[in-house]
């Protein structure tokens, strides 16, 4: 018996060493043939999980968990990779409830710990997320992801000194987690003499860097230099940032294209005006959408500040339900032509959007969901929540190409690392919202950012009075708002309205000569 238990950990070793080199295909291979010859050799059971979570085959990561925990309930290392992999998924229910499973049994394993705080952060409640981190930090003061975790917590609070203390920490002891500089650069305002500037300057200098640490250091960069108005040198750094960025994603505009032509070629064949059985009649959302950097979280900011509406932030819902129906081939396709005539299908896409929802702790009236990229999505709000409101957001596209080319996004924004793409989708969008407007001209509300900027009441007014919001005069001062705000834009969300993003292509204009080219074509 002792034989065959070395046997079976020398092959799980081998397994190990295929997951660590990320060779996830090979490792899932063996894990299997190994399960076979040794059903009863538990780790192998978590091992699998991790190599399928790892190539984001979810649902079959999750079976494997469960058979490892089923064989030991104890097993708090696969209980908590059993909650990352329902995190992943966007299930934040499940999530929670695993973490939690996992701190019961192992009260000192911090993995569970800190992702049970980035739960919480992604549920709005900042406070308890802040706990979770610094419970996971009084037991290992070292967990440095964990420190910037809770720098984090305090920016998307308005806690900037208290954020700065913590990614200071970081890099004090760990000089090349970089990513600490990058969101560090952000809660800073530069002048030339700024010791955190000099420090990276010295930093992008290391030969061993790898190419995320030069990204997020070239990004803090350019914000340092832009603060001290010398764009050329900000423009720079920039650049290299994106260039390198660029050079690591397999992205191409024309998936983009042809999703755009799939949408449009779907949803012109319905008859809208047949419809009135379809979808969950439910009124209380309020969505927010457009291209990002196009003044979303200002907008979210005043609605969210009305006494009778939550803001939510970006949501991940509609997109996760949407990858759920219509996935083709690890792509998202809608059929040629939607039956409509199945009322339930869309009713119960609205509904279990809405039951989602369930988990922010809030007895207001309406919601705001303000992801931008949800204006793919319009037809199939007006077809699972026709009773939403949409609220457009627009913008000048020279703002929205360069701020989207100086902010360094986590997710699907792919289209951002590059001025001719970024003005490519640009214009995809563009077409598409007039697609949507064409089909649904009462449906949307468009709110201009440069008129809310110049007119903030008159407009604000509009806004709520399109929600069927009665007047709040808190709206006015939704910079006062204590909620957590994680977009590019949670700096200016802290400060009232102001006129230095109107028009800021034009302290770059001599380097954007190719967006031009492209807006133009």
């Amino acid at each position: 018996m002792d034989n065959l238990k070395i046997e079976a950990e020398k092959e799980g070793q081998i397994i190990l060493n295929y997951f660590k080199a990320k060779d996830y295909i090979s490792a899932e291979v063996k894990a299997k043939k190994l399960i076979k010859k040794f059903p009863n050799f538990q780790a192998v059971y978590n091992l699998l999980g991790l190599c399928l979570q790892s190539q984001k085959k979810f649902l079959e990561a999750i079976k494997y968990y469960k058979i490892a925990i089923n064989n030991n309930p104890n097993f708090f290392v696969a209980i908590n990779n059993l909650g990352l992999t329902y995190h992943n998924m966007y299930d934040l229910k499940n999530a929670q409830h695993y973490y939690e499973r996992a701190i019961e049994i192992n009260p000192k394993f911090t993995h569970p710990i800190s992702n049970l705080g980035n739960v919480k952060k992604e549920l709005n409640n900042y406070e308890e997320a802040i706990k979770c981190y610094k419970l996971a930090l009084s037991i290992d003061n070292k967990l440095y992801i964990v420190l910037h975790n809770l720098g984090m917590a305090y920016q998307a609070l308005g806690k900037f000194e208290e954020s700065k203390k913590y990614f200071e920490t970081v890099l004090k002891n760990n000089p090349k987690f970089t990513r600490a500089d990058r969101s560090l650069s952000m809660s800073l305002k530069y002048d030339i003499n700024n010791p955190h500037l000099k420090s990276i300057e010295n930093k992008i200098k290391d030969q061993s860097l790898n190419n995320f640490q030069k990204i997020e250091l070239y990004f803090g960069l350019g914000k340092a230099y832009e603060d001290i108005k010398n764009y050329k040198k900000s423009f720079e750094n920039y650049k290299l940032g994106n260039k390198i960025k660029r050079d690591t994603i397999k992205y191409q505009i024309n998936d983009d294209v042809k999703l755009f032509e799939n949408i449009k070629n779907s949803f012109s064949n319905i008859n809208f005006q047949n419809l009135e059985n379809v979808g969950n009649k439910s009124n209380k959302m309020i969505f927010i959408l457009g291209m990002p950097r196009s003044g979303t979280t200002m907008v979210e900011q005043i609605i969210a500040n009305h006494k009778n509406v939550y803001g939510a932030g970006e949501l991940r819902d509609l997109t996760q339900i949407i990858k759920e129906n219509f996935l083709v081939n690890d792509k998202i396709k809608f059929p040629e032509k939607l039956n409509i005539k199945d009322q339930n299908f869309f009713n119960n896409m609205g509904t279990k959007y809405l039951e989602n929802l369930d988990r922010y702790d809030t007895n207001k009236n309406y919601i705001t969901d303000k992801a931008p990229l949800n204006f793919k999505w319009i037809g199939l709000i007006k077809l699972i929540l026709p009773k939403s409101k949409i609220i457009h957001c627009t913008r000048d596209p020279k703002d929205i190409c360069l701020s989207l080319f100086k902010n360094f996004f986590e997710g699907e924004l792919n289209f951002s690392y590059s001025l001719e793409e970024a003005g490519k989708y640009y214009k995809l969008y563009k077409d598409l919202m007039k697609f949507w407007k064409q089909l649904f001209p009462d449906f949307i509300y468009d709110i201009s950012y440069e008129k809310l900027v110049e007119n903030q009441e008159p407009e604000s007014r509009k806004l709520l009075d399109f929600c069927n919001l009665d007047w709040d005069k808190n709206c006015l001062t939704f910079y006062k708002n204590k909620r957590g705000i994680v977009t590019a834009s949670f700096a200016q969300a802290r400060k009232p309205i102001y006129k230095n993003s109107v028009k800021s292509w034009q302290k770059y204009k001599g380097e954007l000569l190719p967006l031009f080219n492209t807006l133009e074509k």
